[in-house]
């Protein structure tokens, strides 16, 4: 069976490692802190507040780390790329590229045959300093910070935690992360500023993982920007969608004991993830930057809206109305989880340029700017 394939206006240029093919995301909300979670290395205020972290590699050029227990959906070992900044920001990035759940699904999503440091380079060169990356850009609030770019090998929103995943494929996204924070903790004894992002399936990994993420920084300002993954309540992200997910990807090992809501008995729920986070950890602050008609999404939702036995794009309006449902209902009452909306079909706004006015009047870069030094925040755009 196969979805229509839509044809979105997306950011100025190709986005950066976003996705495989614009179809199919695999939109998965939750967060980290299931079993298996890390021990040790946490970093506090106390330790923290001077410049980058002391990871391996050149001021401004992307380097290479191997990761040794990690693991592709190939069973191959990855790692992750560095780029060292001037500032005292750790930005954790994590890479898009589709999902892997069915035989149509798995059949586009990204690097199914592994990543590894000769795959870093390519993969700069299709967006690696543009938006977010551009330390060029005076209205980026975060173009002198370290980046550290998680690369996207396991199809599961790096949520998963089966050992046999869809076909057989390992699907241990969860676990990558781990063993991720595992190396880059220890070295972050100088930061001051955590920034969790990603974009597309990244962007739902980066809201999967945020807990787990601000456990191991205890004491600092740890952020969450989720750019084009917006999760949705059951009656868009349906719980049969949801379900398929859960049963191939071993969802509920990784998600946290404290979200009991998250785990609904039909199988839905982990939209509430997001009051979730907002209510356990309230001093700090987190972002949703989505278009209001997100045609690659719409895709993802297809596979389960209305009902998971009829595959086409979920209508635009119909998008539109559960991205309204998580500004004014989900999220109600919670003023450190924002969103940012923009017009139209477009999917990631993270490799635009900051400067641009793009919601309400507003350009991306100060909202997030706003976010970031504490000023006065609110949703933005339609």
């Amino acid at each position: 069976m196969h979805a229509r394939r839509p044809s979105p206006t997306r950011s100025r240029s190709t986005p950066w490692l976003a996705l495989a093919v614009p179809l199919a995301l695999s939109g998965l909300v939750a967060c980290g802190g299931g079993e298996g979670d890390d021990d040790g290395g946490d970093v506090d205020a106390a330790g923290g507040g001077g410049g980058p972290p002391t990871l391996p590699g050149t001021p401004g050029q992307w380097s290479w780390v191997d990761v040794p227990g990690t693991r592709c959906m190939n069973g191959s070992a990855t790692g992750f790329g560095v780029n060292l900044g001037t500032s005292a920001d750790l930005v954790l990035y994590m890479q898009g590229g589709g999902a892997c759940f069915n035989d149509f699904t798995c059949s586009s999503v990204a690097n199914p045959n592994g990543f590894t440091g000769a795959d870093l380079a390519g993969a700069v060169a299709q967006g690696g300093t543009e938006g977010l990356f551009d330390r060029g850009d005076a209205a980026n609030p975060l173009r002198d910070a370290t980046f550290v770019f998680f690369p996207y090998c396991s199809g599961d929103v790096f949520a998963g935690s089966a050992e046999s995943g869809y076909g057989g494929r390992v699907q241990v996204g969860y676990q990558n992360v781990g063993a991720y924070l595992d190396v880059i903790v220890p070295a972050s004894a100088p930061v001051r500023r955590v920034i969790v992002s990603g974009s597309s399936a990244g962007g739902f990994g980066a809201l999967y993982n945020y807990d787990r993420v601000a456990t191991r920084y205890p004491g600092l300002p740890v952020f969450l920007i989720d750019d084009s993954g917006p999760p949705m309540a059951d009656t868009w992200l349906t719980p049969c969608l949801q379900t398929q997910m859960r049963t191939h990807w071993n969802l509920n090992a990784t998600l946290p004991s404290d979200c009991s809501a998250c785990v609904g008995q039909d199988g839905g729920g982990l939209v509430n993830a997001m009051p979730f986070l907002a209510d356990k950890h309230s001093q700090q602050r987190m972002a949703l930057l989505s278009s209001v008609s997100d045609g690659v999404i719409r895709s993802f939702y297809g596979f389960g809206y209305p009902t998971c036995s009829s595959i086409s794009p979920m209508p635009a309006q119909a998008f539109a109305d559960g991205l309204t449902d998580l500004r004014t209902r989900v999220l109600a009452g919670k003023d450190n989880f924002r969103v940012f909306s923009l017009g139209g079909g477009g999917h990631v706004w993270l490799f635009n340029d900051f400067s641009t006015t793009m919601a309400g009047g507003q350009s991306m870069g100060a909202w997030l700017g706003a976010m970031l030094d504490g000023s006065a925040w609110d949703h933005a755009g339609p």
